[in-house]
């Protein structure tokens, strides 16, 4: 039991690990800066506003970590079936009261913009108030900046030239580190969202232990 407890497991993290590191490629390459959000990030400023932009991004970036959760847990169920011990009954009944993975994750999303605003709003109340931009267009831009890779080198440039080079660094900064936190939290809690009921199951290596002992005590005696 213990050995098949580690055998599930394993292809849980084996998943995870995977999808993990897959979007930190996709959103190293700019991935999120795609249909709709590449479309408004096109039209704006003239034909977007920072909000609608925001919108999209915080969109596509939420369906680039739900296709990443699902993909792990595909792959996951893929190598549980090879596995008998998955049949216990604790592993097969799944809660259809819970939230789904997209209810989370969105939620998740929007936690992270909300903190980017934030941000963003205090970088802004450093300046000068008669020369300081709306946050809101701060935050669009940074945003941008962080998920669009190579191909959005222009909202840099407008970023620093709305709160200047030293805080537009500063920001990027800050704002990077909390996207990897919120990408990082996302995964792990659903992760262990995954491998909870098998970790409801309890199962520890002091009776395979004891067993194997057993055994060479009766081997003894014979």
């Amino acid at each position: 039991q213990y050995a098949a407890a580690l055998r599930l497991t394993s292809a849980v993290d084996t998943a995870y690990d995977s999808e993990h590191a897959r979007v930190r490629g996709r959103l190293q390459s700019g991935a999120v800066l795609a249909g709709d959000a590449l479309k408004r990030w096109r039209a704006y400023p003239l034909d977007c506003t920072p909000g609608e932009l925001l919108d999209a991004l915080v969109e596509s970036l939420a369906a680039l970590l739900l296709c990443s959760v699902t993909a792990a847990d595909e792959r996951v169920d893929d190598a549980w079936r090879r596995e008998p011990a998955s049949a216990a009954p604790g592993l097969t009944d799944r809660d259809p009261s819970l939230e789904s993975a997209e209810h989370r994750i969105g939620l998740a999303v929007r936690r992270w913009r909300r903190e980017l605003e934030e941000y963003a709003d205090d970088e802004v109340r450093e300046l000068d108030r008669s020369v300081a931009p709306d946050p809101e267009v701060v935050a669009a831009l940074v945003a941008t900046a962080l998920l669009g890779g190579r191909r959005t080198k222009a909202a840099g440039e407008r970023l620093a030239e709305r709160i200047g080079a030293h805080g537009a660094l500063r920001l990027r900064d800050r704002a990077g580190r909390l996207l990897t936190e919120h990408v990082d939290r996302v995964l792990h809690a659903e992760r262990e969202r995954r491998i909870a009921p098998l970790d409801a199951l309890d199962v520890h290596p002091e009776p395979q232990a004891e067993l194997i002992a057993a055994l060479s005590v009766l081997q003894k005696e014979r």
